[in-house]
């Protein structure tokens, strides 16, 4: 018979967790062959910990870097072996040490998501609510064992309850990408219904949610995406202009302009768009940059900058206002993410591929328990 550890859910009752779960190891660097489904000790809470039991987890190119061991200035060292999955939805299983009595603790069995950001909370940037400008700062599946494993311990006040008619593959979808695509159009590039916005990659998982958060502030949106049906499918959520980001499309934006540009870029692709992208800017533009899985140090004109009197604006993961901003909206139906597909465990590479290969419109969920 089985081991397996009964630990007390504190003061909602007590949940039976196995002493071994299934998890997707990383104990080398290389391509998604590297991955490998083990059976291995399930974690266990520590003091202010929650331990759920992982229903869905959504991919994000950092699932890739994790597993191709990305190295140069921002990335964290990963420590090897790893687990990566940031996007989390699961069932409260069991509480850590100091949550003992807490009114505001979530039911043994309830569904959740994960905000997978966190910081010390004591230095000046966390009290003020900004925990990625914390010098120790962490998200759950990049410096942290994730989601990618039938269970995982993650801060407790790092948790929210989802609705009931929301479903869990469709939750997965919001937390990494839709509160950095808020924090990039809302929060930093002060989107406005008056705004021309472009944005790169518009069928990614961050390009869609980005799309969509623009057409919901009643902007302007135009994008560009690399094929046909891609490009279809955004005009369905809104856009009112898509170019082929295989062809010429800086040319394309700007006659669709009439040579004006636009005010607001969102580009997460990185070196191989990042001057089109500044270029398609009008006087006083913003460039809001939220990522670079296409290449980092792009070749660029200081004068291209100050001359037009453009704003290049750092956007990473966005602080707790962001993520409850965000999900309230997907909770409401005035935001849609887009789930391209759902696979589960035993696929993982495959998913990793057709994410890596950019065949994905919107998110890949991998469906975990």
């Amino acid at each position: 018979m089985d081991k397996h550890i009964v630990a007390s859910g504190v003061a909602h009752g007590m949940e039976t967790v196995p002493e071994k779960m299934k998890a997707v190891m990383i104990r080398e660097h290389g391509g998604p062959e590297v991955l490998s489904i083990e059976d291995i000790e399930t974690p266990k809470p520590g003091y202010g910990e929650v331990l759920l039991k992982v229903e869905h987890t959504a991919l994000n190119h950092l699932d890739v870097f994790a597993r191709e061991g990305l190295k140069g200035p921002g990335v964290p060292k990963l420590t090897l072996p790893h687990i990566s999955g940031v996007d989390i939805v699961g069932r409260v299983a069991v509480y850590g040490p100091g949550e003992s009595g807490n009114s505001s603790q979530h039911q043994i069995g309830e569904r959740v998501l994960v905000n997978p950001s966190f910081g010390c909370g004591m230095c000046r940037a966390c009290r003020a609510g900004e925990p990625s400008m914390c010098r120790d700062y962490k998200i759950v599946g990049e410096h942290l064992w994730g989601g990618l494993a039938e269970y995982v311990v993650v801060p407790a006040r790092n948790i929210v309850a989802i609705p009931e008619h929301i479903p869990s593959e469709v939750a997965a979808a919001i937390p990494a990408v839709y509160t950095t695509a808020w924090r990039g159009v809302v929060t930093v590039g002060k989107v406005k219904p008056s705004d021309t916005v472009l944005v790169i990659g518009a069928s990614g998982g961050l390009g869609s949610a980005q799309l969509d958060i623009a057409v919901a502030a009643g902007a302007t949106v135009i994008g560009i995406a690399g094929s046909e049906e891609k490009r279809q499918k955004c005009l369905d959520m809104g856009a009112v202009a898509m170019f082929d980001s295989h062809a010429e499309w800086q040319e394309d934006v700007m006659k669709w302009t009439d040579g004006k540009g636009v005010d607001l870029v969102l580009d997460s692709v990185g070196k191989p768009t990042f001057r089109k992208s500044l270029n398609c800017l009008d006087f006083g533009g913003r460039l809001v940059l939220s990522g670079a899985t296409a290449g980092d140090f792009p070749e660029m004109s200081i004068r291209e900058i100050y001359q037009w009197h453009r704003q290049v604006l750092g956007a990473p993961m966005g602080n707790w206002e962001d993520f409850l901003q965000v999900t309230e909206c997907v909770w409401q139906g005035k935001l849609n993410p887009q789930v391209h597909a759902v696979y589960p465990l035993e696929d993982i590479a495959t998913a990793e591929i057709e994410l890596d290969k950019r065949r994905h419109f919107g998110k890949i969920v991998i469906r975990v328990s």
